[in-house]
């Protein structure tokens, strides 16, 4: 049985103790509806609206399960009752669709324009160019955007109070940082005097689950600089222009708020190789990240911006040329040191026996932070198991934890996997030698 899977396990032997908590029946409905459980989760939805008739979420996920199931005609019945009040653009959006399943084109396409004017997040372009194909033209409101400094980016902005003290093991990896970033942030001066610009562009990549956000988190917090995490979803706007600007807008903040670090989360969404890429908005918000970058327009000292990502492979090479993401640093799976701190912070606060940490980490070779999470989640589990049947509350034991290790398997390996290939086979600057070095010391 795998994680997701005991999740959903605990969820109903929770519900059966407490069968009207309508809180934990959504959550097990949206587990049942993600686990391909579908008519399952449509009994508990059904119990839900018994006893709460107007329940929008309740509603909107019903009609997810109808429509998963292709039962569009319940799905345009049961959101077009009076009863439904204000829907959400995504609910919108299944009744069009359940309409254009109908051949109903022309209503689709009403519908369609309504949840976009609500949400212009559900945009669909395949659906809209089905529609296209079916004569039936999509009439999208035009806005005209005005730039101000925007309270919204700006209060995105924080001083993390964390830094690598935080941060257990990994110390090859904060050394290159301190020489990278932190250094020339505290001694400006002394590395003016020899040329050195203070700011740039460094790029974080490896496994997921590894720390790359705490990390740059901590990075700020060591330079005590301003710091902002923002992914695709914080850009993307449906309005032709608008998402470059809200990458401008962020840029600009950052440089009133100097010294500032600039975090990008999965920077191959947004740094995406534009000769992949087939979307004109994609390719066009790319070239505004690396006009950012470059500044030059603007003044870019004392503001680095970190990007982070998994597929480092998927990257414009354009991002990494000289004064744009030039340093690239890898962020391995935690060894052991750090492996023993994220035991030791997963189960503070915890009631535990004494636990043999070293043994437990050392099996633990290549597990990334969100593993070991999962083996103590694993571990728990098993007490609160025995509690139950016992009656009587028991602690985490290091055999809990070491069984707990059978549950659960490394995320990393296909990472790894991958990253060899492109190592071995797509590595003539030297970028992915890291990696090489890393699989022949923990092969």
């Amino acid at each position: 049985m795998g994680t997701q899977d005991h999740q959903l396990e605990s969820l109903l032997q929770a519900l059966q103790l407490s069968p009207n908590n309508i809180p934990l029946k959504k959550i097990v409905s949206e587990h049942l509806l993600s686990a391909g459980r579908t008519t399952d989760a449509i009994t508990y939805l059904q119990e839900i609206l018994t006893q709460i008739p107007n329940d929008k979420e309740a509603y909107s996920a019903l009609a997810r399960a109808y429509f998963d199931l292709g039962q569009f005609d319940q799905v345009i019945q049961l959101l077009q009752t009076d009863q439904v009040p204000d829907l959400p653009a995504e609910a919108l959006l299944l009744v069009s669709k359940s309409f254009f399943e109908q051949e109903e084109y022309e209503r689709a396409g009403e519908l369609y324009e309504e949840a976009l004017n609500l949400n212009p997040q559900v945009k669909d372009e395949g659906y809209q160019e089905e529609l296209k194909q079916k004569q039936v033209q999509v009439k999208q409101k035009l806005r005209v955007v005005e730039f101000k400094p925007s309270t919204r980016q700006d209060d995105l902005f924080e001083k993390p109070e964390i830094s690598f003290k935080d941060i257990g093991g990994l110390e090859e990896l904060k050394e290159q940082i301190r020489m990278n970033i932190i250094y020339p942030f505290q001694n400006p001066d002394l590395f003016r005097s020899y040329g050195k610009k203070i700011g740039g562009g460094l790029l974080l990549y490896g496994p997921p689950g590894c720390g790359k956000t705490h990390i740059a988190r901590a990075t700020a917090g060591e330079c005590n600089a301003h710091f902002v995490s923002i992914n695709i979803h914080d850009i993307l706007d449906m309005y032709i222009g608008q998402s470059e600007r809200n990458l401008h807008d962020i840029f600009e903040t950052a440089r009133q708020k100097r010294p500032s670090i600039i975090f990008i989360d999965e920077l191959d969404a947004i740094g995406s190789s534009r000769q992949q890429s087939t979307s004109t908005y994609m390719r066009s918000l790319t070239n505004q990240l690396l006009s950012e970058l470059d500044g030059v327009h603007t003044d870019n000292e004392e503001i680095l911006v970190l990007g982070a990502t998994n597929t480092p492979w998927f990257v414009d090479s354009a991002m990494r040329r000289p004064g744009r993401f030039d340093r690239v640093l890898f962020v391995a799976p935690p060894d052991l040191q750090a492996r023993v701190e994220i035991l030791h912070i997963q189960l503070s606060g915890k009631p535990i026996e004494e636990i043999d940490f070293v043994k437990v980490a050392k099996k633990m070779e290549k597990f990334s932070g969100a593993d070991i999470r999962s083996v103590c989640d694993w571990a728990i589990d098993l007490a609160i198991t025995d509690a139950m049947k016992t009656g009587k509350k028991r602690k985490v034991t290091t055999n809990d934890l070491l069984e707990a290790l059978k549950k659960v398997k490394s995320s990393t390996l296909e990472w790894l996997s991958t990253a060899k290939n492109y190592a071995t086979y797509s590595n003539e600057s030297g970028i992915y030698d890291d990696i090489l070095d890393y699989l022949n010391k923990h092969s």
